[in-house]
């Protein structure tokens, strides 16, 4: 007698669910009610998150791409342009497919940007300002605390941010890092952390360098370390810095020997990075692009140079997506606003597009899962 699908044991229905693409899983919740008893239980939802994590599948890359709009105001006699969000996905199939995803910020109508990925959450920056947590697989998202900013009136602050999971406390942790330089005041710091389980900031020790980086950078998440390109005292790059998202606490890594040799200040650009499953490191000195990979992390001696591309464009290489399945093509992002698609056997590239648009403001991978965040009013 041949079962139904009804009818098969429940951990064959939860083995033969956890492989299916989170989407696909949703819709099979009107199939029964243990069905959808299952798919709604916490226990099967981390389940399935682990198992595409182990396996690395329903792996897709996220991009935001500002759309202009023109503005009207009754008190101006000609419009304003101005931008709404729009977020592209695709796979590591489809790189150049991207489709635009739905989101509850679209009709916002002010930047968004997308500060961090982990285990298929996004931290984004909303209204220049706000951020929140947000789920692009099950469209639920939790709004941060407001925090403030105290700095001197004849300084600029800058902010670095981190997003990550500490597997120990299974908690979400976003890291705020505002660093400034200030005549009155000298060098000024504060790190804030966040706690998706206390659901409140707190202070911590400050960091112990001062980063050359863009303003708003994100820290690259490996391990469960958030990583940036720290300075010494002459403002020159010298080191890695890494926040445990565990203890909280900062610690440091070396660069690779042949560029702590070289004449790092003449780089044009040093970014961090991740590739699979390694740390990476961008180094950017014209008429080439450096892409070097920590093998083994923390071991100084493990730095590999896997690639030298030429210059692209004149723009900095700044940090590598993801390979491609096959792993015969790698997806790069450059600094100013461009994705790359190299292929790794010509070393020739195209250049993404979204709708005619050739800018992506942020790149970053993200994982289907079916983590509902408790919905927060934004407006």
């Amino acid at each position: 007698m041949m079962l139904t699908l009804t009818q098969l044991p429940i951990d064959i229905v939860t083995d033969i669910l956890s492989r299916l693409p989170a989407k696909t899983v949703v819709c099979l919740k009107i199939i029964c009610k243990s069905w959808r008893n299952l798919i709604g239980d916490n226990d099967f939802v981390n389940y399935h998150l682990e198992q595409s994590l182990a396996t690395k599948t329903n792996l897709h890359y996220v991009v935001s791409v500002p759309r202009f709009y023109l503005q009207e105001y009754d008190h101006m006699e000609e419009p304003v342009e101005q931008s709404c969000p729009v977020l592209y996905s695709a796979d590591f199939d489809s790189f150049d497919n991207p489709i635009e995803l739905s989101h509850p910020f679209k009709n916002c109508k002010t930047p968004v940007g997308i500060f961090g990925s982990c285990r298929g959450l996004l931290l984004l920056r909303v209204n220049y300002g706000h951020l929140l947590l947000y789920n692009p697989t099950t469209q639920t998202y939790n709004v941060l605390p407001l925090l403030s900013v105290y700095k001197p009136a004849d300084a600029f602050p800058h902010f670095d941010y981190g997003f990550g999971y500490d597997s120990v406390s299974r908690d979400y942790k976003c890291v705020r890092i505002m660093q400034c330089l200030s005549k009155e005041m000298g060098y000024m710091c504060e790190v804030m952390v966040y706690s998706l389980r206390t659901k409140c900031w707190k202070r911590v020790s400050d960091v112990p360098c001062y980063f050359k980086s863009r303003n708003w950078d994100v820290g690259v998440l490996l391990h469960e370390m958030c990583h940036w390109v720290g300075t010494n005292s002459d403002n020159v790059y010298e080191l890695i810095v890494a926040f445990n998202l565990r203890d909280e606490t900062f610690s440091r890594l070396p660069l690779p020997h042949l560029l702590q040799n070289f004449q790092v200040k003449h780089l044009h650009g040093l970014y961090v990075g991740m590739l699979d499953g390694c740390l990476s490191l961008s180094a950017n000195r014209h008429p080439h692009c450096d892409l070097w990979v920590m093998k083994e992390y923390g071991v100084a001696g493990s730095w590999t140079k896997m690639f030298t591309f030429d210059t692209l464009d004149s723009l900095n290489l700044d940090r590598p997506i993801n390979y491609s399945v096959d792993k015969k093509r790698l997806l790069l992002h450059t600094y100013l606003y461009r994705l790359h698609c190299f292929d790794l056997e010509t070393m020739e590239h195209t250049e993404l597009m979204f709708a005619d648009w050739d800018r992506g403001l942020d790149a970053h991978v993200y994982v289907e899962n079916l983590l509902m965040l408790n919905y927060s009013e934004f407006y």
